[in-house]
């Protein structure tokens, strides 16, 4: 039969190998419309058809009969009286119900078994029957279509793993192969090898035996490719399909269970089915697909338990959870540990290596900003600029170690009165700075005085030796509510009289208003 006849052509969005899609559906190992179901079509293609002469073609079939009494009496219709023959079967059931479910029993079973492959006939009616329930089900939910049309579709929409799996050349053992080592969609692997999905071939094979167009539009798009073509009735079966074969491959672990997550939300987000039903419809699946099994006598491969794939999803969230926890904690560590490292280098860049006070560069930034504070305020500021007397001769005497302790010892003494007014610094060399803001002439004088005689009753040790410290200071201050000065020329003033104080015989404090 030419790959074009039927009631659904592939959908011209989806590119496939049409060679390959072909070659396919038309291959000779495929089976034949079974006879019961062509009579069975052609009988309800009559406007005046009786639902007895339907009947009486299903009766040629024992098998079928005895399956159609079976779906009668099953949980999907719930009947209070077990029905016990064909024509009240047939009268339960319906005639549209009566035509699809006779189509859907007689394909299964023309597509059972094949005794001579390495293809999962029970992993694959396991997968086939949950999608189908699945649907089933969630047409109750959804509404606008018909749950018989439903499970039958999602019956029959993988039909093309087993036509794709028959082709003379073996074509699907690579795919086979690749899914039992790797899992996973198999529609991805399909993709991935021969270019077509089972369900663009589902969809012809469809076709090409009568199948509703709606069923065979929805069953080429029950992994979402193309469903964006489909409108009314066909888009919602495609979307239950869509959403019925997500939770299939989740029941038979193509989708890992820590994927129950997901598929929850995205089977709400396209059918907004809400989380609290679906989860209600998920725990019935395994029952009602084994009682499917058995009404179509077929063997199904392990089940999967709802109960385990929400624990294996809840204890894979607490593993994520717990991931998540340590690698916030790590994060934490390593900010605390980059902050460290910055405040570190912080200290670097603005103290001073030696005597833990400010550098040069902190200084002057500091008094620039100062200034501009004064200057904003009309305030007062000082300066004192300091140096240690004879600071040579404990070098050239002691050695440039006892140098270093003696500016250490002298650093530590301006640290002490460092605070939100008064700022320290090491200027360079020996010589050290206090910025002072917001201080009168006569009080800096004093702190200058303070800070000269606490240099002075400083005793630094030293190879056994106490060393005395004496320091000279000058000192200058500026009120910005009367003059403008910048920092340039506050030193300038403040070394003039540090300059004298040394000229003068040192130890002493100058000081320029």
């Amino acid at each position: 039969m030419p790959a074009g006849r039927g009631r659904c052509a592939p959908m011209e969005s989806v590119e496939v190998n049409t060679a390959l899609l072909s070659a396919i559906v038309n291959s000779d190992a495929l089976p034949s419309m079974p006879v019961v179901a062509f009579k069975v079509l052609e009988l309800c293609r009559q406007e005046d058809v009786d639902v007895k002469d339907v009947a009486d073609v299903i009766a040629k079939d024992p098998a079928l009969t005895a399956k159609m009494l079976r779906l009668a009496n099953s949980s999907m219709f719930g009947m209070s009286k077990t029905v016990a023959s064909l024509d009240q079967a047939m009268m339960v059931l319906g005639l549209r119900t009566v035509k699809i479910m006779a189509l859907g029993f007689s394909l299964v079973d023309t597509l059972k078994h094949d005794s001579a492959t390495e293809f999962d006939y029970p992993g694959y009616w396991r997968r086939s029957l949950t999608t189908a329930v699945a649907a089933r089900q969630l047409a109750d939910i959804v509404g606008d279509i018909r749950r018989d049309e439903a499970f039958v579709a999602g019956l029959l929409c993988d039909i093309g793993m087993l036509a794709a799996e028959r082709h003379p050349e073996k074509i699907y053992r690579p795919v086979i192969s690749v899914h039992r080592e790797m899992k996973g969609r198999i529609q991805d692997i399909e993709t991935a090898l021969l270019e077509i999905t089972h369900a663009h071939i589902s969809a012809l094979m469809l076709a090409n035996w009568s199948m509703p167009e709606m069923v065979c539009q929805a069953a080429q798009a029950h992994h979402g490719e193309g469903i964006d073509t489909l409108k009314g009735r066909s888009l919602i079966l495609a979307k239950t399909l869509w959403a019925a074969s997500e939770m299939a491959e989740l029941f038979c672990g193509d989708i890992d269970a820590a994927g129950y997550g997901a598929v929850r939300d995205h089977i709400q987000s396209i059918l907004g089915v809400a989380p609290k039903a679906l989860d209600e419809l998920m725990a019935q699946i395994n029952q009602q697909v084994s009682e499917a099994a058995e009404m179509f006598s077929i063997e199904l491969a392990e089940e999967i338990s709802f109960d385990e794939i929400r624990r294996t999803a809840m204890m894979q969230m607490a593993s994520l959870s717990l991931s998540a926890e340590q690698d916030r904690a790590r994060a934490e560590t390593k900010a605390r540990e980059i902050s460290a490292l910055n405040e570190t280098l912080r200290a670097r860049a603005e103290f001073d290596k030696l005597t833990g006070i400010a550098n040069r560069q902190t200084f002057d930034d500091h008094l620039a900003a100062a200034i501009d504070r004064a200057v904003g305020g009309a305030a007062d500021l000082g300066l004192i600029m300091l140096d240690v007397d004879h600071f040579k001769k404990f070098n050239d005497t002691y050695g440039h170690l006892a140098g270093d302790e003696v500016l250490k010892t002298v650093g530590q003494c301006l640290r002490k009165i460092s605070d939100e007014t008064q700022f320290a610094a090491r200027y360079g060399g020996e010589e050290f700075a206090v910025v002072v803001a917001d201080i009168a002439a006569r009080d800096l004088r004093a702190l200058a005085e303070d800070i000269r005689k606490n240099i002075a009753r400083l005793r630094v040790r030293h190879g056994g030796a106490e060393l005395s410290v004496t320091a000279s200071l000058g000192v200058a201050h500026v009120n910005f509510g009367e003059e403008r000065i910048d920092s340039n020329e506050l030193i300038r003033r403040a070394d003039g009289c540090l300059y004298d104080a040394k000229r003068e015989g040192r130890n002493r404090v100058e000081i320029t208003f």
